[in-house]
């Protein structure tokens, strides 16, 4: 079953509306930023909120009704919080119960509105997802319509599904699960270590109970309940931002500027590669490593994307590389005008847009990264370029017209892909489909 992973636009995490790149407010002046990078969409405390399927909303071709999907049927009822034994289980870490649609996504509780559509995963060619602040979409038909499966005040930045029943879905302070292709969706207790609630930036699952999670600020978790207890990984490497998995025994974790592998089920990890550094300019010598965006694709394959901090110019620098055997890693883009003046000898190819946006990986050679343009005049562009051969060749397919803030892609093929984004100047969000690699799109849903 070909299974995307789907990576959003950094900087913009549940709940989180931001104009230009991330936490710096500086207005051009390109100034570490890596606390704030490390610390991104790790908001929230231990509430969780869940509810049972709604009626559809939104424009556009949106169905209403519930989505059956060709899963099991009955989920889990009820949470699970307090149900882990290990030294990282929920006990105790419940928040927020079941909840309906209402105005308590509208915002992440400093009166910024959240973003309704923040993520978006496919299973296969007709099954989808997107999530955003209190919504969880679906489609079985590629796209064509979609209903609304959730509606509460999770506000939500990361879906991870891995068959057409079994899925997750993370946001700020919340946590869940369905088993029946979002039929139902059950809110699972965050993670608990020495008395102290762990908030869950990203997970990754292998299976329908063994996953992991990069939670409390670096810490890489597992389960093997399908997230009803988790534990910390022993030995792993500290300061974890991203991990990824292609078996159960092999994988990837990313730190700050380095990438590390496991190839037994992260009893031992190996360091697999290390950002070039930069060695001129304002950075050199002074940075820890640039946030990883990790994706694995097949044994031993990965796709990585380093985001940098700061601005300038309406510039945010980003570099992507990619191995396909776990041992010899190489160069497939960057963003050029900041890039190259840090680390003068890389040369990579021009990446889409001035500032990094999100990516998705469709194999072990091939994958599709969106950028963002911001505006100079105008409302700025969201350009897409997929890579293949193994990120040797780039095959840039112009801007998606509809959008021009890029937020979460999922690409089955290089020429089958969903974005979601926004449309600054009529401030909707909406997602949109291309079957002919980028050069022509369809809106298939518009937020109301």
């Amino acid at each position: 079953m070909n299974r995307n992973r789907q990576f959003g636009r950094p900087g913009r995490g549940p709940g989180a509306r931001r104009a230009a790149r991330p936490a710096d407010g500086r207005g051009g002046a390109l100034v570490p930023a890596v606390a704030a990078l490390a610390a991104a969409g790790l908001l929230g405390g231990c509430a969780v909120a869940s509810s049972a399927p709604p009626a559809g909303s939104g424009t556009g071709t949106a169905s209403s009704g519930a989505h059956t999907g060709s899963g099991a049927a009955g989920a889990s009822a009820g949470s699970q919080a307090g149900s882990g034994t290990g030294p990282a289980s929920g006990a105790g870490c419940a928040g927020g119960s079941a909840a309906s649609s209402g105005g308590s996504a509208s915002s992440n509780g400093t009166g910024v509105a959240a973003t309704p559509l923040q993520a978006i995963q496919f299973v296969g060619q007709g099954h989808g997802w997107a999530a955003g602040a209190g919504r969880i979409l679906a489609t079985s038909d590629g796209g064509r319509t979609w209903a609304r499966q959730y509606a509460g005040p999770a506000v939500l930045g990361q879906l991870d599904f891995t068959s057409t029943a079994d899925g997750w879905a993370v946001g700020a302070g919340a946590l869940l699960r369905t088993t029946n292709g979002g039929a139902s969706w059950t809110a699972l207790s965050e993670p608990r270590l020495n008395g102290r609630c762990l908030s869950v930036s990203s997970v990754h699952f292998v299976s329908p109970v063994l996953g992991y999670a990069i939670a409390g600020g670096g810490q890489l978790l597992r389960t093997t309940d399908g997230g009803g207890s988790w534990q910390p990984v022993p030995g792993a490497p500290a300061g974890a931002q991203a991990a990824c998995f292609s078996t159960a025994q092999d994988g990837y974790l990313g730190a700050p500027g380095r990438i590390w592998r496991t190839t037994d089920a992260g009893a031992t990890w190996s360091p697999a590669f290390t950002e070039p550094p930069a060695s001129s300019g304002q950075m050199a010598g002074r940075m820890a490593g640039d946030q990883p965006e990790l994706g694995c694709a097949a044994h031993g394959a990965a796709w990585v994307l380093f985001l940098g901090s700061g601005t300038a110019m309406m510039h945010a620098p980003y570099l992507a590389y990619t191995t396909q055997d776990g041992t010899s890693w190489h160069g497939v883009m960057e963003e050029q005008m900041l890039e190259s003046a840090m680390r003068p000898k890389l040369h990579l190819p021009a990446g889409p847009g001035s500032e990094p946006g999100p990516f998705s990986v469709i194999s072990p050679g091939a994958a599709a990264f969106v950028g963002y343009t911001p505006p100079a005049g105008g409302w700025g562009t969201a350009p897409l370029i997929v890579a293949t051969d193994g990120g040797t060749v780039l095959s840039s397919e112009g801007d998606i017209a509809a959008i021009n803030e890029p937020l979460a892609a999922a690409f089955l093929t290089p020429a089958q892909g969903w974005v979601v984004g926004e449309n600054l100047k009529t401030r909707t969000f909406s997602i949109e489909a291309t079957t002919d690699a980028g050069h022509t799109w369809t809106t298939q849903y518009t937020t109301s």
